[in-house]
């Protein structure tokens, strides 16, 4: 049950990666939930989230053969931090704070900018 468990775990921090990759592309835009796609969705993200995907199916795969339809309960740990972070993005963007936590947007403008401090 190790490369079931792996492939999870592995799955699982690929699915976080992307989402990750979709709320740096829109720092100021809220991120569907569920169902929609955000204002920008670059093309790498497709990649990574198919091999997440692709992952995360083996490994509820091999699970299944000894928990049965349960195995698909595994799936819920895999998708929760990436709903977490979905719900505090959204919540950043919401109070007007999307440059915050490492955007590019958070990065202050040098004081030695050709157009001056405070701007870019």
């Amino acid at each position: 049950m190790l490369l079931p468990t792996l492939s999870l775990i592995i799955g699982a921090v690929l699915f976080t990666i992307s989402f990750r990759m979709v709320s740096q592309a829109n720092p100021s835009e809220r991120i569907p939930q569920l169902w929609g796609r955000p204002a920008r969705h670059p093309r790498r993200i497709h990649a990574v989230r198919a091999a997440a995907i692709g992952l995360l199916l083996l490994g509820v795969a091999g699970w299944s053969s000894t928990l049965g339809y349960a195995g698909l309960l595994l799936l819920l740990p895999a998708f929760l931090p990436v709903m977490i972070m979905n719900v505090l993005h959204n919540r950043r963007v919401a109070r007007g704070q999307h440059g915050q936590r490492g955007h590019p947007a958070a990065q202050p403008a040098a004081a030695d900018s050709p157009l001056g401090p405070g701007q870019r």
